[in-house]
């Protein structure tokens, strides 16, 4: 067989060489084709999803931007971060900076979220209260709703606007009230709900639900502030006993850069890497979960 492609390679006159160089380039053009096609794949998969996470993020947090403008902004950011970090710091560097960019904008639309749904209920036993106000003066629920929209500051205001505009479009009402309560993803909402869809279905006096809810709600944020007055320092140790053998492992890695580079080199050095980082998680999960109390 071997005698045969040498004969065949003699007939045609062309170096060895040159066919093996044109058979690498042939191979390398097709796994060529094969990557871009997989890339390209997987670019559209992250952009999906992508859209899809932070379309949802900023209908939660009432903003006005479209979801492709902040894909392209995350991509137009990361493709000029990586390649300068790369020059200024190294590659692990600029690569966890990269990924970080491209699953930013979902975390930080959460974290806008919790805080506006946190800022809401802490608005609504005033709303309750000027509701029931309204009630008793002879207004029905939808001028009450107008009221607490024109008085109110936002965040509260513009969810009750929005469930105004969806009933003036048709929606029922309590459909309208479920998708604020999904949108502020507190049990909050879904108490003042469940008063309000109960008065409208059998009746009964609303004003005086609303008001006795109101006054439960704010007896309920003074304990909560007051579990997290006494339950910050927990917290604060939590967060101490995580990071703080990270920064001792820096310091001793600048001191003594031999013997910490037995933690990433060695197979034993591993094992006890690995056994610290399950103890650091484990010792974080638990203090939070002592730390932690539902009301």
């Amino acid at each position: 067989m071997n005698a045969a492609i040498q004969g065949f390679l003699d007939n045609t006159g062309i170096n060895p060489q040159t066919w093996i160089f044109f058979a690498f380039s042939l191979g390398f053009f097709f796994l060529s084709i094969v990557v871009i096609n997989i890339s390209r794949q997987l670019f559209a998969l992250y952009k999906r999803v992508f859209i899809s996470q932070v379309d949802k993020g900023l209908r939660d947090v009432v903003l006005m931007m479209e979801p492709s403008q902040v894909f392209t902004i995350t991509v137009l950011t990361a493709v000029v971060l990586g390649p300068v970090l790369y020059v200024l710091t190294n590659l692990i560097f600029a690569v966890s900076v990269v990924a970080f960019v491209l699953v930013a904008p979902g975390y930080v639309l959460k974290v806008m979220k919790n805080k506006r749904s946190d800022k809401f209920v802490g608005q609504l036993p005033d709303a309750l209260a000027a509701m029931s106000s309204a009630l008793r003066s002879g207004m029905n629920l939808v001028k009450t709703l107008q009221q607490v929209v024109k008085n109110q500051p936002n965040p509260l205001a513009q969810e009750f606007a929005q469930v105004l505009v969806e009933y003036r479009v048709g929606t029922d009402l309590n459909e309208s009230l479920d998708g604020m309560a999904a949108r502020i993803d507190r049990q909050e909402v879904v108490l003042m709900n469940s008063a309000i869809k109960i008065s409208r279905a059998v009746g009964g006096n609303l004003a005086d639900t609303l008001e006795t809810l109101s006054k439960t709600l704010r007896e309920k944020i003074k304990v909560e502030g007051k579990i997290n007055a006494l339950t910050s320092m927990g917290r604060a140790q939590g967060t101490l006993a995580t990071f703080f053998p990270v920064i001792i492992g820096y310091v001793f890695f600048k001191i003594e850069t031999d013997a910490m580079l037995m933690l990433f080199t060695t197979r034993l050095g591993m094992i006890w890497l690995g056994i610290m980082l399950a103890m650091a998680a484990m010792a974080y999960i638990l203090i939070r979960k002592i730390v932690s109390v539902d009301i």
